[in-house]
């Protein structure tokens, strides 16, 4: 087998570079309130926790009110699909993937309390990759718009069948494949929805533009403006897109409930919810990892947001991904998924979902994901005990998330977080996922794994993480006064630095320094 060199690999991503560099838009860029959100984790975390909550409230702000007529018309559509027999189906990519798995999880969760169990089905999500795609990403799967198109057969789409896709950027190739495909499959028009301005992401985009001036495809932009951690739209964006396809979705199990009520709620919930006692949390959690500790994440019925929240700080965070049961010699990842009363791994994914899990069974990759990885990721009560035996039972901790009547809980060693539930089954996920989004980010911030409010760590795990990688080094650089390096060298030195790096290392920061202490060299040499 023939070796790809690092420059190799650079190259093959800069012929195609264009059509991923990224940093217009908006969802991408700097949010200039939070450029020292990581001094604020360390220096005055109840500021910060408010700060990340203010941004938040901004960002549905933004998006959602102008856009209620819109929500209306598409619950309108979900409601005539479910009505004539057909399925609703909603996709995505990495967060907005988990987004479209939560709202299937959450659909089946409340047709079984309302006793209309015959409707179970009616709900059909996927993310690019499978259920494996839930735990760990599959690397440069999302850029295969062919992939979008392969699933949605998988899955037995048909022409009365409506598709919902979302993407956090609008541009994403997995995505934009699944939603022309169902296009041309079924007659009823799919939706595509993201976060960035129509104009500014068709002038940027073209992929993006083509779905956008597709009269067979219904696009909507809810324009959040930046993320609190740049590009990191598993926070805003993610929430917007998953409020307003949730509202969209479960008012049409009763008549009396509009989208404009769980909207309106939630946003009124979010800005009268009190996120500081979250401050002892995240000190402690934070301590734990520094002393070499490990967690636990426990939770009753909040599996599908306890997951997401806990997986996606391995990509954005470059964290060691959950390990699997069947892998020799694991190395344990920082915090792991528990699920109270699940009596085996099958039974962990049956209460995590409300299904059995999907695998991703291709000939090309059913070895690396299929059905028999999947069920190695064993979330049941038997992953203390076998945690335990990795790391120790001394440096293992449980941080519950746990329902109450009417409060959720959330609580670590002695401190300890409570939050009314909303009403609504999506509101009280969705208040989960601030809560649970702040304490990580700000965790993060307390570990020194992002700066400012720029992600070092972000791992370039396709092609859209390379483009914005070498943006992050470039502001890097420019802030250290260094000028001479171009799109193109960044990229050679990025994937040169990479091949010597472990996947919990920082690719941005080390790229730096090696650009900048290359900078310094050629001065001195200069000057000699």
């Amino acid at each position: 087998m023939m070796t790809v060199t690092p420059e190799e690999r650079a190259s093959s991503f800069l012929e195609k570079a264009r059509h991923f560099q990224l940093g217009h838009l908006p969802t991408e860029s700097r949010h200039p309130r939070t450029t020292r959100l990581s001094q604020l984790a360390k220096e005055n975390l109840v500021e910060a926790i408010r700060l990340f909550q203010s941004v938040e409230l901004e960002a549905l702000e933004n998006a959602l009110p102008r856009n209620l007529d819109f929500i209306a018309e598409m619950s309108a559509d979900i409601a005539d699909t479910l009505k004539s027999g057909g399925r609703v189906f909603f996709c995505g990519c990495g967060a907005t993937g988990r987004l479209s798995l939560s709202l299937e999880t959450l659909w089946r969760e409340e047709v079984d309390r309302l006793g209309l169990t015959d409707k179970s089905e009616s709900v059909v999500s996927f993310i690019a990759g499978a259920d494996y795609a839930l735990v760990r990403s599959i690397e440069n799967f999302e850029d295969y718009p062919e992939y979008g198109a392969r699933q949605l057969h998988d899955l037995g789409f048909t022409a009365n069948d409506l598709l919902i896709g979302t993407s956090e950027g609008g541009e994403t190739p997995f995505v934009i494949g699944a939603v022309e495909e169902a296009a041309r499959v079924s007659k009823r028009r799919p939706y595509f929805l993201f976060c960035n301005p129509a104009d500014v992401l068709a002038k940027t985009v073209e992929r993006s533009r083509r779905v956008i001036e597709n009269p067979n495809i219904l696009t909507k932009a809810l324009e959040t403006g930046p993320m609190a951690l740049a590009g990191s739209t598993r926070l805003q964006a993610t929430t917007t897109l998953m409020l307003e396809a949730g509202a969209a979705l479960f008012s049409t199990l009763d008549e009396r409930l509009i989208p404009q009520k769980l909207i309106h709620d939630f946003i009124r919930t979010l800005r009268e919810t009190d996120f500081s006692a979250l401050a002892p949390l995240i000190e402690r959690e934070a301590e734990n990892y520094k002393q070499g500790a490990y967690c636990l994440h426990r939770t009753d019925r909040y599996g599908i947001t306890v997951l997401t929240d806990t997986t996606e700080r391995s990509p954005t965070f470059s964290l060691l991904p959950f390990e699997n049961t069947f892998e020799d010699n694991p190395i344990p990842s920082w915090t792991y998924l528990v699920v109270r009363d699940a009596a085996d791994a099958r039974d962990s994914w049956l209460k995590i979902l409300w299904r059995e899990p999907r695998a991703l069974d291709w000939r090309e990759f059913k070895e690396k994901f299929g059905a028999t990885r999947l069920n190695g990721f064993d979330f049941s009560p038997k992953s203390i005990e076998r945690r335990a035996k990795l790391v120790g039972p001394e440096r293992q901790y449980i941080f519950d998330v746990e329902s109450g009547e009417n409060f959720f809980t959330l609580h670590l060693d002695g401190k300890e977080a409570r939050f009314p539930r909303p009403d609504h089954l999506l509101n009280e996920h969705l208040l989960l996922k601030v809560a649970l989004n702040i304490s990580s980010t700000l965790t993060m911030g307390r570990l020194d794994r992002f700066s400012g409010n720029l992600m070092l760590y972000v791992r370039a795990a396709n092609n859209k993480l390379v483009d914005r990688s070498i943006r992050y080094i470039r502001t890097l650089l420019d802030d250290a006064g260094i000028r001479r390096y171009s799109y193109d060298d960044i990229c050679v030195e990025l994937f040169r630095t990479v091949e010597g790096l472990r996947p919990d290392e920082p690719a941005v920061w080390h790229t730096f320094e090696r650009l900048r202490d290359r900078d310094k060299e050629l001065v001195q040499s200069n000057e000699t």
